[in-house]
């Protein structure tokens, strides 16, 4: 059967992901279609991390592709019957330019006819990053590699220094500005499992200094999830930290800790994601928590604004997606679709046979009603019983879309039958942990004041300027 925005519902294939049509409903204003500006292969070291960062310090940006287990490195996965050591022990990281040209390398690439299996390293998170870490004028990458710390030189990929983490299974990271800017940038480093006691889910956290030295012990934060948010809210010039349900000072001390009402378990419950924007244009700033049990908004001083009753909300993004261009907000949600709500919290729309994630916005017009669009991720549902062959159908409907502003997904970046995933055998229960799915990234590469989108997958990267 068809609901009525065009999304397979039927039993058979067991999913719940859009169908590539566009529904009669998409409003007038459409956004034209991408200009696809150049593709290259890479296949030989492709993984499901990519990030755009200045790596000689030129202004430009290039490219580097992770390959890694991610969490599934740990020892906590042992028993697991879709791992083994390869996939384990498996690390590469490749940085390459925009026209594809490789520029240097750390690590082995993975040699294997069927894919990796991952979790946790995906679609360009924080599993690695790009900072003048150490106050040398020039950029380090910080990527977690074998158990360790390291610290890369960014123009050549020489290791500079590495320390060994307290655990295996550390595979978030960002960095901060917590002490003086003359002494370089702080590492923070979390964990990512509910299996490591006797910290709470996602935790403990381990800050480090730039010369890998630790800034604070390892500690826990009620209600840690999968990220956080670095700023500096109260412009003292060093950052603070949102992350899980507080606010923590440059010393990693609580400013304050929301009030989740009595009997919420911060052991079980945790915050998926944390985004700060402003949401009513009044200058200040707003904060979305996509919990596991409610969608929430507070202010910077830890006030609840309003709360939607989410379920299980996994992430959320805002920007002027509303019918006449205003703020509107997109939650994803782990086992009922997407929403759009307002920035008071009423519910605009719900796409309930929608799986994926809407990532960030896109300016994409330079005149006309509507010049900046959500950018979706279509994402596949897990299908079956482990191993099992995929589909190479699949990938026209997981290929990325835009979202109108009452969510209904419209084709924008042209595509081929070239662009499909090949039949591969999964072993993982989620197929995109095998890299059944195309991930996208947003940025105004050639600086004319539109975006471009990057889309890529394991074998692939594909550049997309707008349309003229």
């Amino acid at each position: 059967m068809m609901t009525h925005r065009g999304f397979y519902a039927g039993p058979a294939a067991g999913l719940l992901l859009a169908l590539s049509a566009v529904a009669t409903e998409t409003p007038a204003d459409k956004p034209g279609q991408a200009v696809l500006v150049r593709s290259f292969s890479v296949e030989a070291f492709g993984g499901d991390t990519v990030q755009l960062a200045d790596l000689d310090g030129d202004g430009e940006p290039e490219l580097l592709v992770l390959q890694s287990a991610g969490q599934f490195c740990s020892k906590l996965y042992r028993g697991q019957k879709d791992l083994d050591d390869v996939d384990r022990e498996l690390y590469c990281l490749t940085a390459v330019t925009l026209q594809g040209k490789v520029l240097w390398r750390d690590g082995t690439p993975y040699k294997r006819d069927f894919p990796f299996t991952s979790h946790g390293a995906q679609g360009g998170e924080l599993m690695l990053t790009v900072s003048d870490v150490n106050a040398d004028g020039k950029p380090e990458v910080v990527v977690i590699r074998h158990g360790e710390l390291a610290l890369l030189e960014a123009a050549t990929g020489k290791t500079l220094s590495s320390v060994k983490l307290p655990a295996d299974n550390f595979v978030d990271l960002s960095t901060a500005q917590f002490g003086s800017p003359a002494k370089g940038r702080q590492i923070i480093c979390k964990v990512n499992d509910r299996s490591y006691k006797p910290w709470e889910y996602a935790n403990p956290i381990i800050v480090y200094n730039a010369d890998l030295t630790v800034y604070h012990e390892p500690f826990a934060v009620p209600g840690a999830g999968h990220n956080w948010v670095v700023r500096d809210f109260n412009g003292d010039g060093r950052d603070e930290l949102l992350m899980g349900y507080s606010l923590l000072d440059h010393d990693l001390k609580t400013i304050w800790k929301l009030d989740l009402g009595p009997g919420f378990n911060y052991a079980a419950e945790h915050a998926d994601h944390v985004g700060a924007s402003d949401l009513n244009g009044d200058g200040k700033l707003e904060v979305r928590y996509s919990g596991s049990k409610d969608f929430l908004v507070t202010d910077l001083d830890g006030k609840t604004l309003w709360k939607s009753s989410a379920g299980h909300g996994q992430s959320s993004v805002a920007g002027p997606w509303g019918p006449h261009g205003e703020q509107q907000i997109i939650m994803a949600e782990k086992n009922r679709g997407l929403w759009g709500l307002d920035t008071g919290g009423k519910v605009r729309w719900h796409s309930k046979d929608i799986n994926g994630y809407a990532i960030a916005s896109v300016h994409w017009a330079k005149a006309g009603a509507c010049q900046n669009w959500a950018l979706f991720r279509p994402q596949l549902k897990p299908i079956k019983k482990t191993p099992y062959e995929s589909d190479p159908a699949w990938s026209r409907t997981l290929w990325p879309k835009f979202l109108a502003c009452d969510g209904t997904p419209l084709d924008v970046f042209p595509w081929k039958e070239e662009y499909a995933q090949p039949k591969r055998l999964i072993r993982a229960e989620r197929s995109y942990d095998c890299g059944v799915k195309y991930y996208a990234l947003v940025r105004d590469l050639d600086h004319d004041g539109l975006d471009e989108v990057l889309i890529h997958d394991r074998s692939r990267i594909w550049l997309f300027h707008a349309p003229p």
